[in-house]
């Protein structure tokens, strides 16, 4: 497994991403204006994560109420893994990742479906969180 497998699978299925210059270990893109980031973990990088970011911001006093609804995801799903962090002193991030293991190897079919699959699951996320807040999301970015 190496970055440049997954860089070859992002191209493969047409989506365009950037490297980054400060972590060249990471591939950055945007989906349905979601920012994403493609990176190996691992003792040998062989395992390829899937990370998104939702595109608001929430206040820090909110944090109760959206820790209760990423585990409330995490309860009934197998994927992907959604979790809230800090980001700075009064706000918080939402994010959603997949992690697939290739320590045995990957096929480039099976890379193109991980891939995809953490797209599609971490943006079914999205649009789920926003759909539960409905009106209140006009409030988040203040």
């Amino acid at each position: 497994m190496s970055l440049e497998r997954v860089e070859e699978s992002l191209g493969r299925l047409g989506y365009a991403f950037v490297e980054d210059e400060e972590h060249p270990d990471v591939l950055r893109a945007r989906f349905d204006d979601y920012r994403f980031q493609f990176m190996l973990t691992g003792d040998e990088h062989s395992v390829m994560q899937t990370r998104g970011r939702w595109n608001h911001t929430v206040d820090v006093s909110r944090k109760v109420e959206m820790v209760k609804l990423c585990n409330e995801w995490n309860m009934n799903r197998i994927w992907p893994k959604v979790y809230v962090r800090r980001e700075s002193e009064g706000l918080l991030g939402v994010y959603g990742e997949l992690a697939s293991d290739f320590r045995s190897g990957a096929l480039d079919d099976q890379i193109d479906r991980s891939i995809n699959c953490g797209l599609s699951t971490v943006i079914a996320f999205f649009h789920s969180l926003e759909e539960r807040l409905g009106a209140e999301l006009d409030e988040l970015d203040d």
